[in-house]
């Protein structure tokens, strides 16, 4: 019988609470793909908290890997070196308060090979910080095809449920701010990879209050018109001049308003789901007369949709 190729788990940790990190730790640990290496890099080197429990799961379970930083070195910085470390034919990344399902791996390592794919991501399953589930991410297309020309448009293959080859994570993750995994795919997509989603949920994905309201949230999306509009001219901007025009273009008060309009447009969707329809339709036809910016990004979600439909 011919053994499983080695799968090594990317798992950057930062200031994550004990108890979501154990969950997700254990998520990886107790999948039903079981040769796994799982490379955890610890990128405050002051906050000791998970470093112990890492440890101590370490102590009887011979795949965990440990990497504790000098410094903090930053999301990209921190998988580069996890991956420089890693030994895996295939790379699976994993944020430190997320929870992969139990056949997460298995199911992604199946539909990658099925579909003669080079990295795919999943549907996931948006909770709180008290593990409520909020909502399912399933409007994104899953299909290479239908993934490509999504891409060009915005990112639609969540970073926090990555797999795929280790031939494409080579590229390597750039510095780029705030969007270095949709320049990755933008890069692997040029060199003639392809990408897809599985479309089933294999990640809870915990969306915590600072992560539903970023202040960096208008530059982020600045970033990824200037990736989108390289890429669809046939080139790949160089790290420094993305940073440049990001600090051309933004600006304090429209990325105020772009944050006022996202927080309604979360509160509006809850309240639709809720069964509160008038209430959340009021929130959501807010959001044209505070940030045009945000319009523009509903808009390119519904294009995204729509691609989904007609694949």
């Amino acid at each position: 019988m011919t053994s499983l190729p080695l799968v090594s788990v990317l798992m950057p940790c930062y200031r994550e609470t004990a108890d979501e990190f154990s969950e997700s730790l254990d998520s990886i640990l107790l999948q039903s793909y079981s040769r796994i290496e799982v490379i955890i890099v610890f990128d405050d080197p002051n906050y000791d908290v998970l470093y112990r429990i890492a440890e101590s799961r370490a102590d009887y379970d011979n795949r965990i890997r440990l990497i504790k930083n000098e410094r903090n070195l930053g999301l990209s910085k921190a998988l580069t070196k996890a991956f420089k470390l890693s030994h895996g034919e295939y790379i699976c990344r994993m944020d430190s308060d997320d929870i992969s399902v139990k056949n997460r791996i298995e199911r992604q390592f199946d539909y990658l090979r099925e579909n003669n794919l080079d990295l795919v991501g999943s549907y996931l399953n948006a909770i709180n910080e008290n593990g409520e589930v909020l909502y399912l991410v399933d409007a994104i297309p899953s299909s290479a095809a239908s993934v490509k020309r999504a891409l060009a448009i915005r990112n639609c293959v969540p970073h926090p449920s990555w797999f795929g080859k280790r031939t494409v994570f080579e590229l390597g993750y750039r510095s780029v701010p705030l969007a270095e995994d949709y320049d990755l795919l933008l890069r692997a997509l040029q060199a003639g990879f392809s990408v897809g989603n599985v479309p089933e949920p294999l990640i809870y994905y915990r969306m915590t209050a600072e992560s539903i309201s970023r202040k960096n949230l208008y530059d982020q999306y600045l970033v990824s018109r200037i990736l989108s509009s390289a890429y669809k001219r046939g080139h790949s901007l160089d790290v420094k001049e993305i940073a440049a025009r990001i600090s051309f273009r933004s600006n304090q008060h429209v990325s105020i308003n772009y944050l006022k309009a996202n927080n309604w447009f979360n509160n509006g969707l809850q309240l639709l789901r809720a069964g509160k329809i008038m209430q959340g339709l009021f929130q959501l036809a807010r959001i044209p007369f505070i940030s045009r910016a945000y319009c523009k990004n509903l808009f390119n979600m519904v294009r995204v949709v729509a691609i989904k439909c007609l694949s």
